[in-house]
């Protein structure tokens, strides 16, 4: 077989239509969410109603988060007359470990701590935060510079997961690792996730693999990085940039003359 030979299940094109997993996307058309569409593409099925609603809450929650990292990239990009689709590009590299992509790091802790045995994943959450300590390394998913007395969308996350059903062994052993986290620390503030730790143990609950739980994130960002570069180009800034009073030189000095 050629290395170019190329095998996926996700969809085919046709000369009358387009099948996405089984399903004929003429049909899906009109009839579907994108929400569903994510499950369908992503999951392999279509999901229930519970599980739409609850998937539609994470994509609103991730949409925006104002002037940010990856907004500052977007809009710096835009105002040097980069392409609009250079621009979100750009910003969506700079969704990573310490930004906005961090719940890919949770997900893959979570998917090896849940467990349906409640002494075996308190004991596993206490090891991970041990080794941590130890390393001088954060857990990732806890805590958030901005919303220090808890993420409010976090909360909102969890209790609609819980409402509709979804959350199950990778909700608790977040929940878990959150107590255990705190009560190790003495930081009550740790207690409860961030947005990226509570998103990475719905979307396991939800069926996505760990692999998939940063691709979700920058899908519903892109929406809100669309509107910066918009609302940049309106505004006509160019070459938005640090001004020099606020660059301090930290090398050596020129050679006397």
């Amino acid at each position: 077989m050629s290395d170019m030979t190329w095998k996926t299940a996700i969809a085919e094109v046709q000369v009358d239509d387009v099948v996405v997993r089984g399903h004929r996307l003429s049909e899906l058309v009109g009839s579907v969410t994108y929400s569903d569409m994510a499950f369908l593409l992503i999951r392999g099925s279509l999901p229930s109603a519970p599980e739409r609603a609850t998937l539609e809450a994470i994509l609103v929650s991730l949409a925006d988060h104002g002037i940010s990292p990856s907004s500052i990239v977007a809009r710096t990009l835009a105002s040097c007359g980069t392409p609009v689709q250079a621009s979100i590009s750009g910003a969506l590299l700079s969704i990573a470990d310490w930004h906005g992509g961090s719940g890919e790091e949770v997900a893959q802790l979570l998917t090896a701590l849940a467990t349906d045995d409640e002494a075996t994943l308190r004991e596993a959450c206490a090891t991970l935060v041990r080794d941590r300590k130890s390393r001088r390394e954060q857990v990732p998913g806890f805590g958030h510079p901005q919303h220090t007395d808890g993420d409010p969308r976090a909360r909102q996350l969890l209790r609609i997961a819980t409402e509709h059903g979804v959350a199950a062994t990778c909700c608790t052993a977040l929940t878990t690792l959150g107590a255990v986290l705190a009560d190790t620390t003495g930081r009550e503030s740790l207690r409860q996730p961030n947005v990226t730790g509570a998103i990475a143990g719905i979307l396991l609950d939800l069926g996505f693999p760990w692999t998939a739980v940063r691709g979700v994130v920058m899908s519903a960002r892109s929406l809100g990085l669309t509107a910066h570069v918009v609302e940049e180009l309106e505004q006509g800034n160019k070459w938005r940039h640090v001004s020099s009073e606020d660059v301090e030189y930290t090398g050596p000095p020129a050679p006397a003359v």
